[in-house]
């Protein structure tokens, strides 16, 4: 496990703030409205529960699941308990329970390789209803730049740029993998941590036509939360509904 996720989970909402992706967030609900309600959604890579917490907000009957478990301990100080769980998505074994199956930042990648990945998907279309819908969040390494970004956050005491998350990308395109770096510190706390996370299969077109021959029909790549088409985005969406 990945202390980003799992000895600093209870972090991550600092450097991370609920309202990073509240546009990728709000084409979920979108997606979930349009599948019609009720609708049932499953969160893979869930994290902290905002996508779940905001979901269910709109309506929509969402549950989260995650791998690390200081992410569910999070999760569950904002959403009923029996809604997210501790569970990696290569267990996920629920048959025809939801209508919207999502998993966002690149949490798909967290994967051994094209083999694994593709029963996952498998396990995926298993959990949907006939005619539902999947929609996954994807690192495509030729369009990655490979430089540093960072991000600064307010502290817990509330000094301004307190916290800081540094963060690079770098894609190995003749493995298809992204390797990402990334840097977490806050001075008022005196904490501090580095790590490197392997993304597997980090390429759109390739993770798309698994999805196709997983049983999935018309699957779509998409640049951004806008729905347009796919050119230039790092960061694609990538949509199919279930034969």
């Amino acid at each position: 496990m990945h202390r980003l996720f799992d000895s600093y989970g209870h972090r991550y909402d600092l450097h991370t703030p609920p309202n990073h992706y509240q546009h990728d967030h709000q084409l979920v609900i979108d997606l979930a409205r349009e599948r019609g309600l009720p609708c049932r959604l499953l969160d893979i890579g869930c994290g902290t529960g905002v996508l779940v917490e905001k979901a269910r907000a709109a309506h929509i009957e969402a549950f989260g699941l995650d791998a690390a478990e200081a992410m569910i301990v999070a999760a569950r100080k904002r959403v009923p308990e029996n809604t997210v769980r501790v569970q990696r998505m290569q267990d996920l074994d629920e048959q025809s329970r939801y209508d919207l199956v999502v998993s966002l930042s690149w949490s798909i990648h967290y994967c051994a390789d094209a083999a694994e990945l593709s029963d996952i998907l498998g396990r995926i279309r298993a959990a949907l209803v006939p005619g539902g819908a999947l929609l996954l969040q994807v690192a495509h390494g030729p369009n990655l730049g490979g430089e540093w970004g960072e991000d600064l956050e307010t502290g817990p005491s509330g000094i301004s740029d307190d916290i800081a998350l540094r963060y690079r990308f770098r894609a190995d395109i003749s493995t298809k993998r992204v390797h990402a770096d990334y840097a977490y510190s806050c001075a008022s706390l005196g904490e501090s941590l580095e790590e490197t996370h392997t993304l597997e299969v980090a390429d759109a077109i390739i993770v798309a036509n698994l999805i196709e021959v997983s049983g999935f029909r018309a699957v779509e790549i998409w640049d951004s939360w806008r729905r347009d088409a796919f050119s230039q985005s790092s960061m694609a969406l990538i949509w199919g509904v279930r034969i």
